[in-house]
């Protein structure tokens, strides 16, 4: 009995008891970019790039093709793409959501620059978004027309809160303008 407990504690301190290796949504190379990186501005970008990379990648693996030898996502598929994707865009938005909320965010300037880029990245990754929608429907693969639908969601989400961080700061410059003014 005691050998059997032995080997259950085993597996699940290996598996991190979930019964498989977890997989990170960031290559090493990103995450090693992150770790030298802490200005929100140029950590958003590191994100933002990873995201459409994801998407660029995605398109190219639907349509067949093969990724060149050691490259960093070499192995994975498109819906590895896509749920990483969707990990990237819900963290950055946590994470940028987080600095803004920060009573420091109003003397950053790097949070505006921040949110410009995620407005600017975001609008382009719905447009790589509606091609993978068309070929999800195209070739009628629900599976992925799911995970797209999913990703379009939480890209809007965050051009959405990008837009209103803007307009939120937009709005605090002109009251610090009257405050000075007076």
């Amino acid at each position: 009995m005691k050998k059997y407990l032995f080997i259950i504690a085993a597996l699940l301190f290996f598996t991190g008891g979930s019964g498989a290796f977890a997989r990170d949504f960031l290559t090493e190379k990103e995450i090693t970019k992150m770790q030298n990186t802490q200005d929100i501005d140029k950590r958003t970008g590191i994100y933002m790039g990873a995201a459409s990379l994801r998407l660029r990648t995605a398109l190219e693996r639907f349509d067949g093709k093969d990724s060149e030898p050691g490259d960093d996502l070499e192995f994975y598929s498109f819906q590895d793409m896509l749920e990483d994707y969707y990990k990237i865009m819900d963290r950055i938005m946590l994470v940028v959501g987080d600095a803004f909320e920060s009573p420091r965010s109003r003397e950053n300037i790097n949070i505006k620059k921040a949110l410009q880029t995620l407005k600017s990245e975001s609008s382009g990754n719905l447009k790589r978004l509606a091609e993978l929608m068309k070929l999800a429907e195209e070739k009628q693969n629900e599976e992925l027309w799911n995970r797209v639908n999913s990703a379009i969601d939480i890209t809007r989400g965050v051009l959405d809160g990008a837009e209103e961080g803007l307009s939120i700061l937009a709005e605090r410059e002109r009251e610090e303008e009257l405050l000075r003014k007076r």
